[in-house]
Formats: structure tokens, sequence, C-alpha cells
């Protein structure tokens, strides 16, 4: 069942890595669709989002620093279900597409909440920086000797 956790963190983690990718490489498409919700300083407010989801992304699928990177995924998709896929006050066309990614946003916020509280799990970076940790605690002490001449 240990492999569920890096699975997880793989299916999790490629959207994010996707779009962030996509933010970096179609930056003036993605920096109109910035400045179209309102959002100041679109190809900056761009440019930090693309960093944020594939740095999170590649941080979470590799299981390091993976809690501090869910946390800047869940503000960053809150923060975006808020001020992109604002819903209320659209038209019903509009409104129906726009509720379901504000959902969508919130309901991977959940996710990235979990794994903000519970950590990257076995076969992460950071499991086996800890293993590493606990072996180098444990074993006998190195007797030097002296090099043949």
């Amino acid at each position: 069942m240990d492999i569920l956790a890096p699975l997880g963190r793989l299916l999790f983690s490629a959207i994010f890595i996707s779009s962030g990718i996509n933010h970096l490489v179609h930056a003036p498409a993605m920096a109109a669709y910035v400045r179209a919700a309102g959002l100041p300083v679109p190809a900056l407010t761009n440019a930090v989002t693309g960093v944020v989801l594939l740095v999170g992304g590649v941080c979470i699928l590799l299981g390091v620093l993976a809690r501090l990177a869910a946390a800047a995924i869940a503000v960053f998709l809150v923060l975006t279900a808020l001020t992109v896929h604002h819903f209320w006050g659209l038209p019903p066309e509009q409104a129906t597409a726009q509720s379901i990614h504000f959902w969508k946003n919130i309901s991977m916020t959940g996710g990235a909440l979990l794994l903000v509280y519970f950590g990257p799990g076995p076969y992460s970076v950071r499991a086996r920086s800890r293993v590493l940790e606990e072996w180098r605690a444990h074993r006998p002490p190195q007797v030097l000797r002296p090099r043949p001449q």
C-alpha cells in the first residue's frame, strides 16, 4: 500500500507541473487571461504563479519540501478560485463553467491541505533522507586506521 503515496503525489502534482509550464511557455496569452481577470501586473503575476505551480508541483512529486509546496499551492488555488473563477453574478452560460473551475480549485485545496498535514509519505526524498539519517545515527563508529605506506 505504500505505493499509493507516490502515485497520489504523481497524480496530484501533474496538473500543477503542466499548468506551470503552460504559464511560462505561453506567457503572453496567459498574461492576457490574467489581465482579463482584472489582476494587477499581468506579466509578473503570470510569471510568479507559473513558477509557484511548476516548482510546487515538482516538490510535491519528489516529496521534497512537499508540505511547504502544498501550502503555497493551496494559497494559489483559493486566490485563483476567488479572483478568476468567481461565478456569482455571471450570466448562466458563463457561470456554469466558472462554477466548475471554482469548486475544482476548492476541492484540490482540500487535497493540498491533507498533504500539508500528513506530509509526502513513503518513497519521497524526505522519507529517504530520514531513513539515511537514522541509519547514520545507529551505525557503529568508524575506526580510523593508518594508511599503509
